[in-house]
């Protein structure tokens, strides 16, 4: 649903680009206004009536008939259905601003068919959306936004996997401002989804559904070049049904990407789901899990020679349907778990500069040998690096936290080391909730003698926590705290 409004405004926003100097709005400023929109289109789909243009008393009437448009695109193997035309209320304002606004219902279908896989079908409705914004031709794009959608659902059908979805709506509200870079713009935006609920089915195995008080996000892009983001997107809109591209087109693009490159300085989302509760079965004997609070993040710097990737996970007050874990390991089950991993030092300027040299006019434009050695690029000096910065782990029986770092050599998943730093707290706590268990299961004996082994090893912080420095080199070896844990492999 989000889409929908936001790639329309887009195309609005293309073509008040070039004509917001108009103060009053007139039969000749629609024209103007509507030739400049059809500028970022395919001339079949602007001789087809995708978008008209009406004068009103102090605003435009701009329509899209988004059903034309995918009409256009549909095949034997993908279509969809449904869509009315879009009109949104366009006004000038001061300053050279514009305002958009409009109200809406969504009401679609989607058919798709790939490759050998069953035919998947998906539904998506909407009550009732409204949105508005305010658009500056200074950066070609909507300084704000605020979109409010209610009752929205979703169903689709992919095999024998069913999915079922509901939500009471969502409020979605975005800004832009002038980047501490030149000619570049920060975007920051929020939202919310509240009573979530989504039920998958799947022959021969029992419902899951998932259920959620409320769904909120953040996401921001910093040091966005606009402008030369909104010309390789006129591109690629006009050229969405093109099979292959002319030479002349193929350097077009090069240079239009190279010219948006890196993208962007950081780009940064955050998820957080509240009372979110997993239910596998609908009887008396359904396993059901809840989480107070679940959290996700996803963070990464632009396209360059040292790209980093960064992802979190943060997971409060779980709880699991009594009876489930046997009662002498209910301790086990975590109240806290806080998970922080990052992959550095990736090159992706050098791999997009490789790929930007292919002549995409060429029906193979990259053989498979150059396929697999843009791919090596990436990886500098054959290595993939893992940080670990922060793993917590929390409950009744034992508190760990975790850092390290693990590299790899991609050419040799056997080539890889690793070091890492363990601390636990109340460590012998831990170890007396082991040796009980076992009175239990015997089986546990063998592990509560290897945590008395490794008590050994440990050394003590100021705090009392037990420290383990732990290092496996890529020759095999391990050592724990300096002291060697095994040697080399022989070669």
């Amino acid at each position: 649903m989000r889409p929908v409004v936001i790639v329309a405004a887009g195309l609005v926003a293309f073509g008040l680009s070039g004509g917001a100097k108009a103060a009053e709005v007139s039969e000749q400023g629609a024209r103007e206004l509507k030739a400049q929109l059809g500028q970022v289109l395919s001339d079949d789909l602007v001789k087809s009536g995708f978008v008209t243009v009406k004068p009103a008393t102090n605003i435009y009437e701009v329509t899209f008939d988004l059903a034309k448009f995918f009409d256009k695109i549909s095949s034997a193997d993908f279509a969809v259905t449904g869509f009315k035309p879009l009109t949104m209320l366009v006004g000038p304002l001061e300053g050279g601003l514009w305002s958009i606004e409009g109200k809406t219902s969504l009401d679609i279908s989607m058919r798709s068919k790939l490759g050998h896989h069953p035919e998947a079908t998906a539904d998506y409705s909407l009550a009732s959306l409204l949105y508005s914004g305010v658009f500056d031709p200074a950066i070609s794009y909507l300084r704000s936004a605020d979109v409010n959608a209610k009752d929205v659902r979703f169903s689709s059908n992919a095999g024998p996997q069913k999915t079922v979805g509901t939500a009471a709506g969502m409020t979605y509200k975005m800004a832009a401002i002038d980047s501490t870079q030149p000619h570049r713009v920060d975007f920051h935006a929020t939202g919310n989804i509240p009573s979530l609920k989504e039920t998958v089915s799947t022959a021969n195995s029992p419902d899951t559904e998932v259920t959620a008080d409320s769904l909120d996000f953040t996401a921001d892009a910093v040091g966005v070049p606009v402008h030369e983001v909104r010309d390789l997107i006129r591109f690629l809109v006009k050229h969405v049904k093109a099979k292959r591209l002319s030479k002349t087109g193929s350097d077009h693009f090069e240079g239009l990407v190279r010219a948006a490159l890196p993208l962007f300085s950081s780009l940064k989302e955050e998820l957080t789901a509240a009372n979110l509760t997993v239910s596998v079965g609908n009887s008396e004997k359904s396993l059901k899990a809840n989480l107070g609070k679940l959290g996700y993040s996803f963070g990464m710097t632009g396209l360059t020679k040292a790209s980093r990737l960064d992802f979190g996970m943060h997971a409060e007050e779980l709880t699991i349907t009594e009876g489930v874990v046997p009662a002498a390991f209910t301790a086990l089950i975590p109240s806290v778990m806080d998970v922080q991993f990052a992959v550095p030092d990736l090159n992706f300027a050098d791999a997009i500069d490789a790929l930007l040299e292919a002549d995409l006019s060429k029906e193979m434009p990259l053989s498979k040998e150059e396929s697999e050695r843009i791919g090596r690029m990436i990886f500098p000096g054959g290595t993939l690096v893992v940080e670990v910065p922060k793993f917590v782990a929390k409950s009744a029986a034992y508190d760990l936290d975790v850092m390290g770092k693990l590299t790899t050599d991609v050419r040799r998943s056997d080539r890889h080391s690793l070091q890492a730093t363990i601390l636990a707290r109340d460590y012998d706590k831990t170890i007396a909730f082991v040796q009980n268990a076992a009175k239990a299961d015997a089986s546990l004996n063998q592990v509560s003698f290897g945590m008395m082994m490794a008590k050994g090893f440990a050394k003590t912080d100021p705090d009392g926590r037990q420290r383990w420095e732990v290092a496996v080199a890529d020759d095999g070896s391990v050592t724990v705290n300096g002291q060697v844990m095994k040697k080399a492999d022989a070669d």
